[in-house]
């Protein structure tokens, strides 16, 4: 029932695959959502939401999977990571290989 997926070739191949209308990014699923749902709606932008959201499905996803899968460039994606991580909702432990910790409330 999904529309078929795009192909494009301009600086690189690109397959754009379709999923439902708000599958992927507008939920901030389970316990997380009680407790920060109402909390980060207000602090952040939409953009953040879907940083955010692609974390809690993966914590061990990286900056450039995040700018690939929202086909923004990574100095951006880091922009954004940062407001995230200033606002206390992410702290990154390790480094490269390391992965994203989601803060649940204000106590962790």
């Amino acid at each position: 029932g999904l529309p078929p997926p795009e192909f494009k070739i301009e600086d690189a191949f690109v397959v754009t695959i379709r999923r439902k209308k708000d599958s992927a990014f507008e939920k901030v699923g389970g316990q997380i959502g009680g407790q920060i749902g109402g909390q980060i709606g207000g602090q952040i932008g939409e953009t953040q939401l879907k940083i955010f959201n692609l974390i809690v499905e993966n914590q061990h996803i990286s900056r450039k999977s995040i700018a690939k899968t929202l086909t923004i460039n990574e100095s951006a994606i880091q922009k954004h990571l940062e407001r995230l991580k200033q606002l206390g909702f992410l702290i990154r432990i390790g480094g490269t290989r390391g992965y994203w910790e989601i803060k649940k409330n204000e106590n962790d």
